[in-house]
């Protein structure tokens, strides 16, 4: 792994200013992912095969973030309810920025979440994958709040 994280941009989007000990992943680690079996869910080969430059980990807590342009008509109720089809899924508030976040699912011992959020004028997303250890789920949870609060969208 590289060191510590700094603040993480992505073009004219967003910016994430990551938790303290989030560390980048080495694109070797990442690699090295995609062998194992965390790398053949489909949705993590999707954040793998599109992005693969945004791979984080906190302590045994894997992120996957990418940024997209957004459908203004798309709505956050809109992705919940295709979360809802997958697992598991809310809309949530963290220092008044509003997100979907869904639990993927728990396989062999590993929970994955997904996460969504949006700008205010629905515009561009920041997107994630988090997966962690069953044992480790309310702190992926927190990982995910805290990647939350730190999102600052530069269009709103």
């Amino acid at each position: 792994m590289t060191g510590f994280a700094q603040q993480i941009e992505f073009a004219n989007m967003a910016s994430i200013k990551p938790p303290d000990r989030m560390q980048k992943m080495q694109q070797k680690e990442v690699l090295n992912m995609t062998r194992q079996n965390l790398g053949k869910h489909p949705s993590l080969q999707n954040f793998l095969n599109s992005n693969s430059d945004y791979v984080y980990k906190v302590d045994d807590i894997t992120i996957f973030i990418k940024t997209s342009p957004r459908q203004p008509s798309n709505k956050l109720n809109a992705l919940k309810l295709t979360m809802q089809s997958i697992g598991p899924a809310s809309i949530e508030t963290v220092d008044g920025k509003r997100f979907v976040l869904g639990l993927d699912s728990t396989k062999k011992d590993v929970v994955l979440y997904r996460f969504f959020c949006v700008n205010s004028a629905n515009t561009v997303q920041v997107a994630g994958v988090v997966t962690a250890d069953l044992k480790d789920k309310e702190k992926a949870k927190a990982v995910i709040y805290e990647l939350i609060k730190g999102i600052k969208f530069k269009v709103q």
